[in-house]
């Protein structure tokens, strides 16, 4: 991922911060050594920042070659949004788009041990549900519900690099980085909104 110095992260808690607060990520990798294929699902990232944990249908051919072909890409992208030259003080500016994104790079295997299968399901549902004043849970005891399992495929990233990149007009004035914040937060747009959040932090 290109990223110029301005604009990169290297903070490891912020990063893993971002990853679970955007866990809905794009896994990309070749299918067959010559196409690519994407799949959108979510993540459960470790608290070390190793591995990630997924699962995807079992009738997505896209798990397939993974034995093949073991490396992937996974991104995660977060509040972005177009920034308007008319934001600025300073002249000669150009239309440009401000966003956040963690790009994973890692090797992908299956996971076909039950009790790992069962415990990513408790804690994705768990950390999903939490929020809600009734929240729904995984019934081990309801075997209908269990046997869908079987139409799932879990796996596990083994995380080679991370990289991550916010861009958010750090490469501007003072002055300009202020409007534009101005600009984007009395916006309707939630993503301009949570943009201008993301510049003041």
């Amino acid at each position: 991922m290109y990223t110029p110095p301005a604009f990169k992260v290297d903070d490891p808690e912020l990063i893993r911060q971002f990853v679970r607060e955007n866990s809905f990520g794009i896994l990309i990798s070749s299918v067959d050594g010559t196409s690519i294929q994407e799949t959108h699902t979510p993540f459960l990232l470790t608290d070390d920042s190793r591995k990630l944990f997924g699962h995807i249908a079992r009738a997505n051919g896209h798990w397939r070659d993974w034995e093949k072909n073991p490396r992937i890409k996974v991104i995660f992208h977060g509040p972005h949004c177009y920034v308007s030259p008319t934001f600025y003080k300073s002249v000669t500016n150009v239309p440009t788009w401000n966003y956040t994104a963690v790009s994973v790079t890692g090797k992908i295997e299956l996971v076909s041990d039950y009790d790992e299968q069962k415990t990513f399901m408790h804690t994705l549902v768990g950390a999903n549900e939490s929020a809600f004043p009734d929240p729904w849970f995984l019934d081990e005891s309801n075997d209908t519900l269990m046997k869908l399992f079987s139409a799932v495929v879990f796996f596990k990233i083994q995380i080679t690099k991370i990289e991550a990149k916010f861009k958010l007009n750090q490469n501007k004035s003072k002055e300009d980085q202020q409007l534009v914040r101005k600009n984007l937060s009395v916006s309707e747009s939630p993503f301009e909104q949570a943009v201008a959040r993301l510049m003041e932090d």
